[in-house]
């Protein structure tokens, strides 16, 4: 599956949400984005180490697959939503055969399109330099991703079981 179908299940997966699921993934998701800000607190010298020596070269030469996927685009989509037509056109030269550099960076050179506040997990997690004394937070960080992987494949459950009850009350009746 490309990623351009992935962001595509995504967006229409946030559109058909059923209230209580709906706010089940906006906890989530705050949580994610509060951990985000930890870890950026936590591990402020290296990102800066990031943006001003290395500048970037994880985003370079990257299988983008490996780096983003459906979790990443339900979380930004969920706290973004503004980045649908922007994600959406940058998915459009999206390279399924080889490594690429991210196709998220603006104008094809950086920097990521993804604000600060809210990364894909792999991004934010993912330093070039020694990260001690931020492990505590990139570990709270990805057991919340965690949370929210479980959240969403179990989704898919909750739904069809859904369908399932109100089928049978029609037949019911």
């Amino acid at each position: 599956m490309t990623l351009g179908s992935e962001f595509r299940q995504a967006s229409d997966a946030l559109q058909n949400l059923a209230p209580a699921d709906k706010t089940v993934l906006d906890w989530l998701c705050g949580r994610i984005q509060q951990a985000e800000g930890e870890l950026r607190v936590a591990a402020a010298d290296a990102l800066a180490y990031c943006h001003t020596a290395c500048r970037g070269i994880c985003c370079r030469n990257v299988e983008l697959r490996t780096v983003l996927g459906y979790a990443d685009f339900v979380y930004i989509l969920n706290r973004m939503p503004e980045l649908v037509d922007r994600m959406a056109a940058c998915l459009e030269n999206e390279s399924t055969f080889y490594p690429a550099d991210c196709i998220f960076l603006e104008n094809g050179t950086g920097p990521c399109i993804f604000p600060g506040t809210t990364m894909p997990e792999i991004c934010i997690t993912t330093f070039c330099s020694e990260t001690s004394p931020a492990r505590k937070e990139i570990r709270r960080l990805k057991w919340q991703f965690f949370h929210l992987d479980w959240f969403l494949k179990s989704l898919k459950a909750r739904i069809f079981l859904r369908y399932l009850v109100r089928r049978l009350k029609k037949t019911n009746r």
